[in-house]
């Protein structure tokens, strides 16, 4: 299922506000980028998109020269030029053409803009004052849509191979999504479920629950109350199987994720999907031990983005679809978020430019391989 605010068939005006409105339709493919210069030639796999808002006041001449001297940017991907910006963003999305992958889950278009277009894209935030203009170019990650997909078919398979192996799995995506391009996860939607029905308490039992109903004059014990008991909800929204599972006798390590080693002790043990799946996780593991504690893809100032790359559900139900549809009702009415994911301003110093660059290529090694985890095990529905 594909998550958008903007009916199929409308278009990309470049400069446009951010202001939404919630509706919701089933589009195939990627739409193609609205980018206001000249791209360079890209796969259509990969979306970008640069927003210059001319001003007097901004000028890219210094950073331009700074990006070129002491980046990976390379001339040759510069073809007849405008000006300093149109030779920085042909170069720079070359480089993101090389560096991202193409993507089957995760959907996210990475956007070059000046600071008077962060300033409109932002327009909308109760935190907009916060905004300390340090650079005159951001990158961004717009995210204007997300897959809702189910792992649900392949739990049973995966379950039987290890208990822990569908813990370790969600942890891991949970944190490359922190880390690089956000992914709602089954513990997302029973934050939001919790905080709506159960007074923000994820573990509380079903006495409390009907204790806060009660509180509110609601018969606890009608049947419209039922289903929203946890003995209800949890089994298919986050069993506690999959939420806290219990810990192995005999196993030494106290983390209840696999490590590498054990992955790969695994992986020899298993075939099929659950051997892949083993394969990918370790790989994933290694991109996001590669990061250290950066996070390359959410320092900057907090765009708040109403959706996500992608979502993961256990299995796709008429109460996931309420939680997904609550939460963009509050984010439409409430209007304090926009489609964008953090504003990166672009460095300026030779150290800094070029620990920047390896950050992001060690962020898109992630998502390279979160997506290949995700397009294996979850499921458009």
């Amino acid at each position: 299922m594909l998550l958008d605010t903007r009916a199929a068939d409308s278009s990309v005006a470049v400069g446009a506000g951010h202001d939404w409105q919630q509706t919701r339709a089933a589009v195939a493919g990627h739409r193609s980028a609205a980018g206001f210069l000249t791209l360079p030639e890209l796969p259509t796999s990969i979306p970008v998109k640069a927003e210059y808002r001319r001003r007097g006041n901004v000028s890219f001449n210094e950073l331009v020269l700074a990006q070129f001297k002491h980046g990976p940017l390379r001339a040759a991907d510069v073809n007849n030029p405008v000006d300093s910006g149109d030779a920085f963003q042909q170069a720079f999305f070359a480089w993101l053409g090389r560096e991202i992958p193409s993507r089957e889950r995760m959907k996210f278009t990475p956007c070059l803009l000046d600071s008077n277009a962060v300033d409109i894209a932002i327009s909308y935030l109760d935190n907009r004052n916060e905004f300390a203009d340090t650079s005159p170019l951001y990158l961004a990650m717009e995210m204007e849509e997300e897959w809702m997909c189910s792992i649900g078919d392949c739990v049973e398979e995966l379950n039987a191979c290890h208990p822990l192996l569908i813990y370790t799995m969600l942890c891991l995506i949970e944190s490359a999504g922190c880390r690089t391009c956000w992914v709602r996860t089954p513990g997302w939607f029973l934050y939001e479920f919790s905080s709506r029905y159960w007074d923000g308490d994820e573990g509380a039992s079903d006495e409390d629950v009907k204790e806060c109903f009660e509180a509110t004059g609601e018969d606890a014990d009608s049947e419209d109350i039922q289903r929203y008991l946890p003995s209800n909800v949890l089994p298919t929204l986050y069993p506690d199987a999959f939420r806290n599972p219990e810990r192995i006798p005999g196993r030494r390590r106290g983390s209840r994720i696999l490590s590498e080693q054990e992955l790969l002790a695994l992986r020899k043990k298993c075939r099929g999907l659950p051997r892949t799946v083993c394969t990918e996780l370790i790989y994933l593991s290694r991109a996001i031990r590669a990061l250290g504690r950066r996070s390359p893809l959410t320092e900057g100032f907090e765009g708040r983005p109403v959706y996500a790359a992608c979502s993961v559900v256990l299995q796709a139900s008429e109460l996931t679809g309420e939680i997904i549809d609550d939460y963009f009702e509050y984010a439409s009415n409430g209007g304090d978020y926009s489609t964008h994911a953090s504003f990166i301003p672009l460095a300026n110093s030779r150290v800094a430019i070029r620990r920047q660059y390896r950050d992001w290529a060690y962020a898109f090694q992630v998502t390279r391989h979160l997506d290949r985890l995700l397009a294996l095990v979850a499921h458009p529905v």
